[in-house]
Parts: C-alpha cells; structure tokens; sequence
C-alpha cells in the first residue's frame, strides 16, 4: 500500500465535522502526546528499558510484553491517520510530503549539513 492509498483509505472513516484544520491540528499534537506519555509511564515502571540511545521495545532486551508494543502501534497508527488528515485538509498527499522531506535530508547529507540546525540550510 502506499502512503496515498493509506490516506485516502482512512479519510473514508473520517466524520465531516472532522474534516477541518482545527481538528486534525489539535488531534495530531494530542496523539503524538499520547504515545510520548505511554512510553514514559514505560520507563518510569522499568518496563522500557534503553540501550545505546535505542529503543527497540520488540526485543526481549527492552522488556516491553507484546501487549504494550501492541499499545504502542495502536498509537503510531493514531498518529498516522490525523498526519493523513491533516494533510488531505492542507491539500497535500503523503507520498508528497515523504518524498519533499526524503529529497531535503538528501541534499543535508549530500552537503554535510544534515547535523546543522534550522530548517533552510
């Protein structure tokens, strides 16, 4: 599947009075809250353990039950969906907006600055 496949697929489970900036802006910070605050409670329980700056809560070494990773993909897919509608009211598709950003970092890299800071350089 594609990103525009997804998006258009999941804006048909979209209510009209969703269908407007405000809601999908404001929906879009709660999600990403959402899953940031679940993987805190993670941490703060010892339940997410992270080695070497990683987080790979599927191992074994993280510790994180499936149920949890599961909790946490249940999340991201959250995420996903308000990004989609957010983008579908801006206008703009994914497969866009992923290639525009995957271009950008390749040129950063390509001209040593993809550790620099701000967004034009």
């Amino acid at each position: 599947m594609t990103l525009n496949e997804y998006q258009e697929k999941a804006m048909t489970t979209c209510l009209p009075t969703s269908e407007n900036f405000s809601y999908m802006m404001l929906n879009l910070v709660g999600e990403v809250g959402e899953f940031a605050s679940k993987v805190g409670k993670h941490i703060r329980k010892g339940k997410l353990v992270i080695n070497n700056n990683k987080l790979n809560p599927t191992s074994e070494v993280a510790g994180l039950p499936q149920e949890d990773c599961e909790e946490l993909q249940k999340e991201a897919g959250d995420i996903l969906w308000q990004l989609s509608g957010l983008c579908t009211v801006m206008g703009w598709n994914l497969d866009d907006i992923a290639q525009q950003n995957l271009d950008k970092l390749s040129s950063r890299k390509k001209r040593d600055v993809i550790d620099g800071s701000g967004d034009n350089r």
